[in-house]
C-alpha cells in the first residue's frame, strides 16, 4: 500500500491492548518457512447486486500440514461491521460441520484433518457493501455511483505455522497475512459493471464472468462503471489502465508510468513473474494506492489534480508496481512486520526516480518524511509491527520512509552489485512463500562484503 499522503491519518481510532489480549489465543508473530500456500486452490462463487448485497460461496482445496481439529478463516471486510461480510453455512466435502465465529473476523471451522490429509472445505457466505461515506478503513471495501471496491471479500484461509496466524484488523496498515492459492471464480455483476480483478477475465454471459489466476496470495476485485481504457506493453506484461473520461491524461500517465517502473525493476530485481497488470483509479479514503496481485488501485483525487505533483503521482504507482514483487509474489507478515515489505517496495520505487534522474529529491522526501513521522511517534521504530502505531501515527514517516532510509544505507555499505544480487536471491528463495525479517536480513548478511550489524541495530534497534 502506498503511503498515506502527508499529514493525513487513519479515519477510526482503537485502543489495541484489550484487543490484542482478546486474540491472544490466536496470534503469532513467528512466520513459517513451508510455502503451504502453493498447494492451495480456491473455488468461489460470488454474486454482487446493484444495492451492494454481496454473496457468495467458497471451497477451498488443500493438503494440511499438521494435525487440525479446526481451519480458522478471516472476513477481512466484517471489521467495519458484522453486516458486511459473515458465514452463513459450512461443509466439508459434502457434510454439514460446526463452525463458531470468535469475533466478527475469524471464523473457526470444524476440520478434522491429519498431517498430510487432502481437505476440501466449503463456506457460504453473504454480507452488504457499504457506501464509501459510511466505511472504514482505507474504503478498500466499498462502493459509490462508478466503483466497487471489493477487497478481501470472501473467507480467506488464514496461514498456519505452528498456530493460525490471525490479528486483530486494525484502521490503519494492511490486515492481510496469506498464503498464495490458485483461483477460479464465477462472478456475476449487476448489468453495465464490469470486474477488473487478479487474474484473468472472461465474459461468458452478460453480467458473467470467469476469474482464473495462479499464485495470488489473494483475489483484488474491483467492479467499474462508465470507463475508459487504454493498454501498453512491458515487455511480454500487458499493462492496462482504467479511468473515468474526465480524467484521460492522468490516465495515461499512470499507463506509462506503470510500464517504465515494470521495466526499471525488471532490470535490479529480474522479470515479473506475472504477465498482466491492471491499473484503476476508484475513490479511497487516507490512502493513494493499494496493492493485490496483478491489480492497483489509485486514489482518483490525485488524477483529478493531475499534473500538479510531479513527485507524489509518480510515486504512487512506482510504489505499488514494486509490490508486485515485495507481496504479491514474496509475501510477508504485514500485521507483525510491516517493513519486511513496504520498506522494500518504498525503496524500490525510488529506483524508478533514480532512472529519472530524480534519485536525490526522493532521497530528501524520505528523510523529510521519516523526521515528521519520528516526530509524531517518538516510541515506534521501523522495525515496530503495525500495533505500536496508535491512530496510524507516524506509521508511513517511520515504516516507509525510515525504512527506505535503511535500505539506502545498506546499498551504500553493500555496494551496487552485492546488495541487488542479494535481492535476486532473496526473490529467489521466497518466492511464493512467507518470509520474515529475520530471512531478509540474513540473506543481506551473507551477501555482504562488509558486516551490517551496526546498520541493523542503529536502524532497526534490538
Amino acid at each position: 500500500m502506498a503511503p498515506p499522503a502527508p499529514g493525513s491519518r487513519a479515519p477510526l481510532r482503537w485502543g489495541t491492548g484489550a484487543l490484542l489480549a482478546l486474540w491472544a489465543t490466536l496470534l503469532t508473530v513467528a512466520l513459517s518457512d513451508a510455502a503451504v500456500g502453493a498447494a492451495l486452490r480456491y473455488e468461489l462463487a460470488i454474486s454482487v447486486a446493484a444495492g451492494g448485497e454481496i454473496s457468495g460461496e467458497v471451497t477451498v482445496h488443500g493438503t494440511a500440514p499438521a494435525d487440525w481439529p479446526e481451519a480458522v478463516f478471516r472476513l477481512y471486510p466484517a471489521a467495519h461491521g458484522a453486516a458486511c461480510l459473515t458465514v452463513t453455512g459450512a461443509w466439508v466435502e459434502r457434510t454439514e460441520v460446526a463452525w463458531e465465529s470468535i469475533e466478527p473476523t475469524t471464523v473457526a471451522v470444524s476440520l478434522a484433518a491429519n498431517a498430510g490429509d487432502p481437505f476440501s472445505l466449503t463456506l457460504r457466505f453473504a454480507g452488504r457493501i457499504p457506501e464509501l461515506a459510511s466505511t472504514g478503513g482505507y474504503g478498500t471495501y466499498a462502493r459509490s455511483d462508478h466503483a466497487v471496491i471489493l477487497s478481501q471479500a470472501y473467507p480467506i484461509l488464514a496461514p498456519w505455522d505452528g498456530s493460525w496466524i490471525a490479528y486483530p484488523v486494525l484502521p490503519w496498515g494492511d490486515a492481510i497475512v496469506a498464503d498464495v492459492a490458485a483461483y477460479v471464480v464465477d462472478l456475476t455483476v449487476p448489468a453495465g459493471w464490469i470486474p477488473v480483478a487478479s487474474g484473468t477475465e472472461t465474459e461468458v454471459s452478460p453480467g458473467r464472468y470467469l476469474i482464473e489466476g495462479e499464485n495470488l496470495r489473494e483475489l483484488g476485485l474491483v467492479l467499474v462503471h462508465g470507463y475508459e481504457m487504454q493498454t501498453a506493453s512491458a515487455g511480454p506484461v500487458e499493462v492496462r489502465s482504467f479511468f473515468r473520461p474526465a480524467h484521460a491524461n492522468a490516465g495515461r500517465a499512470a499507463l506509462d508510468i506503470t510500464v517504465e517502473a515494470i521495466d526499471v525493476f525488471a532490470r535490479h530485481l529480474g522479470p515479473p513473474s506475472f504477465l498482466h497488470l491492471d491499473v484503476v483509479s476508484v475513490p479511497l479514503r487516507a490512502a493513494a494506492g493499494v496493492e493485490y496481485p496483478g491489480l492497483i488501485l489509485a486514489e482518483e483525487g490525485y488524477y483529478s489534480r493531475y499534473p500538479s505533483d510531479p513527485l507524489l503521482f509518480p510515486m504512487i504507482f512506482a510504489h505499488e508496481v514494486a509490490h508486485q514483487w515485495w507481496y504479491a509474489e514474496v509475501g510477508s507478515d504485514q500485521v507483525a512486520e510491516p517493513w519486511v515489505d513496504e520498506a522494500l517496495a518504498t525503496y524500490t520505487s525510488g529506483l524508478y526516480f533514480q532512472a529519472h534522474d530524480r534519485f536525490a529529491e526522493i532521497l530528501r522526501y524520505w528523510e523529510t518524511s521519516y523526521a515528521q513521522g519520528r516526530a509524531r511517534n517518538k516510541d515506534a521504530r521501523i522495525a515496530s509491527p503495525v500495533w505500536d502505531f496508535p491512530g496510524g501515527d507516524g506509521y508511513g514517516g517511520i515504516v516507509y520512509s525510515g525504512g527506505a532510509l535503511f535500505f539506502q544505507a545498506v546499498r551504500e555499505r553493500m555496494g551496487n552489485d552485492a546488495f541487488f544480487h542479494a535481492l535476486r536471491r532473496y526473490r529467489g528463495e521466497f518466492r511464493w512463500r512467507i518470509a520474515s525479517g529475520a530471512d531478509l536480513l540474513a540473506i543481506l548478511a551473507q551477501e555482504s562484503p562488509c558486516p551490517l550489524a551496526d546498520l541493523v541495530a542503529a536502524w532497526l534497534g534490538p
